[in-house]
């Protein structure tokens, strides 16, 4: 079977001779004005320098972030914590400060240095590092230890490095 003929005129008869309505073009994410461009410009070159100065800090820390994770390694023997911690501390300044500032101190020179640093030791912790980290004696507290690994921790934290 055959489909029958189509008329000539097809379609609704009252729309006939009107044109379709077209959308607008769509709207460009592309600033309009120069100004906004600038801006855009400005924002993106401050985040490229707040990224490049954090970055830079980053890296500068490493040191602190090394003795950090060293300190947090529990050792069961005070003697060995003692002379890890005293290790620590003095590979920490090195880090920091010039050799030159650095390397000759001993004693209780080097305890004046780290405290003129920022640092804050108890009056067992100055004794631990100033006197038993050389000769230890038979028997060390472990109590005195922990706060010295404590204090170490702080100030390996909290110290300010000289800018370079």
């Amino acid at each position: 079977m055959s489909a029958p003929p189509l008329p000539e005129v097809f379609g609704n008869y009252a729309i006939r001779g009107i044109q379709e309505v077209l959308p607008p073009e769509p709207v460009s994410w592309w600033p309009a004005t120069p100004g906004w461009l600038l801006l855009a410009i400005a924002v993106l070159a401050w985040l490229a320098g707040w990224g490049w100065r954090r970055w830079r800090r980053w890296q500068r820390d490493r040191y602190r972030r090394e003795a950090l994770a060293r300190l947090a390694t529990p050792i069961d023997d005070p003697a060995a914590a003692l002379q890890a911690t005293a290790i620590i501390l003095k590979a920490t300044a090195l880090a920091a400060f010039p050799r030159r500032d650095v390397a000759s101190l001993s004693g209780s020179d080097w305890l004046q240095w780290l405290e003129s640093r920022g640092a804050h030791f108890s009056d067992a912790s100055r004794t631990l590092l100033a006197e038993h980290q050389y000769r230890p004696p038979a028997r060390i507290d472990p109590t005195a230890v922990e706060r010295l690994v404590a204090e170490t921790r702080a100030w390996v934290r909290n110290h300010e490095a000289p800018i370079q």
